[in-house]
């Protein structure tokens, strides 16, 4: 190493890394900076998969696509943004909705 000049920026930084065989280069694990799926995300999937039969397909197509970033996002303003997207949809349904209403409050309070 000598000569090199490295600087680090950020969570998960490694410097330099040099690798000769095979597989990732994981600092911290693959998955630094994704929530966990924690019980409350886990009631609003559960909320989620039972409100779709009720949904045309667009609102199926959305809901789906929100519910798949949710996880995934390390942005509480964004991750936000996806259940309040659910919510709508799911306060449209009507009565049937609630429930999915309900488990997204609980998730963002959380």
């Amino acid at each position: 190493m000598s000569g090199d000049q490295i600087q680090q920026y950020g969570a998960g930084s490694i410097g330099k890394a040099e690798h000769t065989g095979s597989g990732d280069i994981v600092a911290g694990g693959k998955n630094v900076g994704v929530a966990e799926a924690g019980p409350a995300l886990q009631a609003l999937l559960a909320e989620i998969e039972r409100l779709r039969p009720h949904l045309d397909t667009a609102d199926q197509a959305e809901v789906d696509a929100a519910a798949g970033a949710i996880a995934q996002e390390t942005s509480a303003e964004r991750r936000r943004s996806l259940v309040q997207r659910i919510s709508g949809i799911a306060a449209l349904v009507g009565e049937v909705g609630l429930p999915v209403v309900t488990a997204a409050k609980a998730l963002l309070a959380g």
